[in-house]
């Protein structure tokens, strides 16, 4: 590849490598990083092929601060810009986790003893409650919630994930990872711009105020559709006058027809997490009936203890049950939207991540490029695939050459399926409390008093 002005040609895998003293080069798999060697460059320039809303760009993203300045073919950084060209990657806008209760991550697979008909079953059985106490013990007993919550924030970052929903209560100490949208967003949102309410409906005896609250996101209908307990739960929601265009449904895996009708002609949309719909229910939600009224549909993995190790391996479940329940009526191109515009759009963030767009967030995430089409590539891509995640401007996860060259000495080593990583867990140019943990700090302090720690990977 020619490269402007001090450019020097770079080919890995061939006959000649000439290493020039501005660059530091590296190669993984098939995959050739070439790094500025200025650490504390102001502008980041990323080239290589850039994955758009509808089509992909052999280009550059280019960034300063948290913001994207361009994006474009040739963005014409300036002379002192670092650089960091990536050869058979993507990258794409940082991936959104649409709905996960984060701090529940650091439990392992829950093993129905059963299938249930609704989600006040399993939350009331013995089981689920025995299950359950190593999180209120950590939480209530030991007060290491902001661990908890950091623990499952490295779990979503390492697959890629920049944004997620779900993180409750809010607190400052888990202000330094991914972007907690409804609270430690970093998205300059009014406190109520996003509500979530993860109870029963029926218990909710709040107001909305509708002019400020932008996506309210609630639990709705989680069981099956025999269930009439469940799917009643749509017309409290609409009794209490909370079906709105702004509300976001997770789940209605007990929805027919009728309630997805109502749904698209208003606007609503439709948070989906069939792993965890199927270890419990053995049914996932009629995503033929969301579709057909043209509801908007994101991913969500919901927890670890019954959805998907990863994003990707969500995407792959929701792809078999494509094929096998669904007959394709999601087409390849549908997947990657429900993991980045649609989740903004749900979330009524969509004019700041979601996108690689002038003025949006530097939320990028950068993978094996796989297939040629990168909606279908998601599919394919594993763990060891995340090249680097950045999370507004800060690289805070990737291969270890890159990290190392962009931060030196400021990262752990994460060892992922014999791939060497780093991941930035501690912040030091925060306020917040807690920023100086590391991830063997947090793992420390977790497993001190829970041996049975679920892994960041399996």
């Amino acid at each position: 590849m020619q490269r402007r002005s001090n450019s020097r040609t770079v080919v890995c895998h061939g006959l000649a490598r000439r290493v020039v003293w501005w660059l530091v080069i590296a190669c993984v798999a098939s995959v050739r990083w070439a790094v500025a060697a200025k650490a504390q460059a102001d502008v980041t320039v990323l080239r290589g092929r850039i994955v758009l809303p509808t089509d992909t760009l052999d280009g550059e993203v280019m960034f300063a601060g948290d913001t994207i300045k361009c994006v474009a073919a040739d963005c014409h950084a300036p002379g002192d810009a670092r650089v960091i060209v990536s050869d058979g990657t993507y990258i794409y806008p940082g991936f959104v986790d649409a709905h996960n209760h984060v701090a529940y991550n650091v439990l392992p697979k829950f093993t129905p003893p059963k299938v249930y008909a609704a989600r006040s079953q399993w939350q009331g059985a013995s089981a689920y409650k025995a299950f359950k106490k190593p999180y209120d013990d950590l939480k209530n007993g030991r007060h290491l919630f902001c661990e908890m919550v950091k623990y499952g924030e490295i779990r979503a970052l390492i697959s890629g994930v920049t944004t997620i929903e779900g993180t409750a209560p809010n607190n400052q100490c888990f202000s330094t990872l991914v972007r907690n949208v409804e609270n430690q967003s970093g998205l300059g949102l009014a406190a109520d711009h996003i509500r979530t309410y993860i109870l029963d409906i029926k218990s909710f005896d709040g107001s909305v105020d509708w002019t400020t609250t932008k996506a309210f996101v609630v639990h709705i209908a989680e069981g099956v559709p025999t269930n009439d307990a469940a799917r009643s739960e749509f017309q409290t929601l609409k009794n209490k006058g909370l079906l709105r265009r702004q509300t976001v449904i997770i789940h209605g895996t007990a929805f027919g027809d009728a309630e997805f009708s109502e749904m698209g002609r208003i606007g609503a949309s439709l948070i989906w997490s069939p792993q965890s719909n199927l270890v419990l229910y053995h049914q996932t939600t009629d995503i033929v009936a969301a579709k057909a009224h043209q509801v908007n549909i994101s991913i969500g993995v919901d927890w670890n203890a019954t959805g998907s190790d990863t994003i990707f391996d969500e995407l792959r479940v929701a792809d078999q049950v494509n094929t096998t329940t669904f007959s394709q009526t999601i087409t390849p191109s549908e997947w990657l939207p429900m993991i980045t515009v649609n989740p903004a759009k749900a979330l009524a963030v969509d004019d700041r991540i979601g996108t690689l767009a002038v003025g949006f967030k530097a939320d990028i995430t950068v993978t094996t490029r796989h297939d040629a089409d990168p909606s279908i590539n998601l599919l394919k891509v594993h763990l060891p695939d995340v090249r680097m995640v950045w999370v507004g401007g800060q690289l805070l996860y990737g291969d270890a050459p890159i990290v190392e060259a962009v931060r030196p000495g400021a990262c752990e080593p994460f060892l992922i399926h014999g791939a060497e990583k780093r991941v930035c867990v501690a912040d030091a140019s925060s306020h917040a409390p807690n920023h100086g943990e590391t991830l063997a700090s947090l793992q420390s302090a977790l497993q001190r008093y829970y041996a049975q720690l679920a892994p960041l990977a399996r």
